[in-house]
């Protein structure tokens, strides 16, 4: 059912996942309401966890003022709370087993972005916040020319530890600008072409497990440092983050293989696609295993890191092993080669920001809170889930377009265009959620 255009001043208090997941309140400031499951209440609620009068709610204009009845509990944040304020689009308010949110209609986009309405409707439809008005790539990128010392390069690297990881009113919950990915790209590819000369140029065989290996890590690698440049609180250490794509890397495989071990129709019905189904499943429960119960690392930007290190332990060895079939096969590097060059161009818009995508969904559910099981039963966690499993089949599905760009198909430059277009919304997300945090004065993070 199409719904009508909200004028922009009006505010709407909307629910987001659980059982009142689609409801919406529009909101009349210096007007009072009360919530609940009886027919006393200005609105009923669902929700079987939700009491006949539970809370009210009061809207100032600007902020959304609420107070339990009864004594009830409701939760700010993953914070059990009776009473508090919310700001709009940062905080998240649990009644019952549903998670609600303030918000307020964005502007209608003028007529000078054609895009303006697809992309309103895909961020709606992928339930990401659209990009603030004053994103700007260039930005974020302005940096990458700028000369370093080692000093400076050596600094960068020495970040997230007990005495580095910055205290919360000291995070800058501004756009990072990163570099030092540039600088690790830039390496990683001058060690390959050095290698690519001993095979070219001198027939040395030996040097072709090492071009092998240094092709199907150097770009994904590099597209792991930009996630960790961009985890703004800085509370996760390159050491972690090497040893989760080493460990997620392989553990992710095996669960995989599992998998398809197990579930063989699905190879027979869906062919390739349904690695979209067995392999994003297998990264996601990695991440969960390794990850989930540790409570130093509550931020969404967390969550996407970490996905992102999954994705690109399972990128790299799958295109090692790629690779090595192309070389055995045909009997040629140069097929091999042209294989994991393929490959790595194409690594930043797939399996890397899949996973980092299903682990921010769940990562900004969890909050500050444990994690349950249940998150995975939300329809805000389930929507994302399900459209990267869907990019995924895309990809691999045995059709393109005619279009193609340097050899890529164009299915393939439009799916990653957008992954990182949510991937940019979850980031979006995850600052203001350290902005939200720095205002309230923050929870007692546990740190080490």
């Amino acid at each position: 059912m199409h719904s009508q255009s909200l004028p922009p001043e009006l505010f709407t208090f909307s629910c987001y996942a659980g059982p009142d997941a689609g409801k919406t309140l529009v909101l009349t400031p210096h007007h009072r309401l009360l919530l609940g499951s009886g027919g006393q209440s200005s609105y009923q609620l669902a929700d079987p966890y939700v009491a006949d009068q539970h809370l009210h709610l009061f809207f100032d204009g600007s902020r959304l003022h609420f107070r339990t009845i009864d004594n009830q509990y409701v939760r700010l944040n993953s914070a059990p709370v009776m009473t508090g304020e919310m700001d709009v689009g940062t905080d998240s308010l649990q009644i019952g087993s549903s998670l609600w949110r303030l918000a307020k209609p964005s502007p209608p986009h003028t007529s000078d972005s054609h895009f303006g309405e697809p992309y309103q409707r895909f961020s709606t439809f992928a339930n990401v916040e659209q990009l603030d008005n004053d994103f700007s790539l260039k930005t974020i990128f302005s940096r990458i020319g700028e000369k370093r010392s080692d000093d400076d390069i050596e600094n960068a690297f020495t970040v997230g530890t007990r005495d580095t990881t910055p205290p919360l009113a000291s995070i800058a919950a501004t756009w990072p600008q990163p570099w030092l990915f540039g600088r690790i790209a830039s390496a990683s590819l001058l060690v390959f072409w050095g290698l690519y000369i001993g095979v070219a140029q001198f027939n040395n065989i030996i040097v072709i497990p090492g071009l092998l290996f240094i092709g199907a890590f150097a770009v994904p690698f590099a597209c792991l440092i930009f996630f960790w440049e961009m985890n703004a609180p800085q509370n996760v250490s390159l050491y972690q983050t090497v040893k989760l794509l080493f460990t997620g890397g392989i553990l992710s495989i095996l669960i995989s293989l599992l998998f398809f071990s197990n579930v063989s129709f699905l190879s027979s019905w869906l062919g390739a696609s349904s690695a979209g189904i067995v392999e994003e499943s297998g990264k996601l429960l990695t991440v969960l295993a390794l990850m989930r119960n540790k409570r130093k690392y509550p931020w969404i930007l967390n969550g996407l890191l970490f996905g992102a290190a999954v994705g690109t332990g399972f990128a790299a060895f799958e295109s090692a092993g790629y690779a090595f079939v192309a070389l055995l096969e045909y009997g040629s590097i140069d097929v091999a080669l042209a294989n994991i060059v393929a490959r790595g161009i194409m690594a930043p818009f797939a399996h890397i920001i899949w996973t980092a995508i299903t682990a921010a969904a769940v990562w900004r559910l969890k909050g500050f809170g444990p994690f349950r099981w249940e998150l995975l039963q939300e329809k805000s966690f389930i929507r994302l889930f399900v459209l990267v499993m869907f990019m995924h089949m895309l990809w691999n599905a045995d059709f393109g377009l005619a279009l193609s760009v340097f050899g890529i198909e164009f299915k393939h430059i439009l799916i990653g265009l957008l992954g990182w277009t949510i991937v940019l919304s979850l980031v979006q997300e995850g600052l203001n959620q350290i902005k939200k945090a720095q205002k309230d004065g923050g929870p007692a993070l546990v740190t080490y």
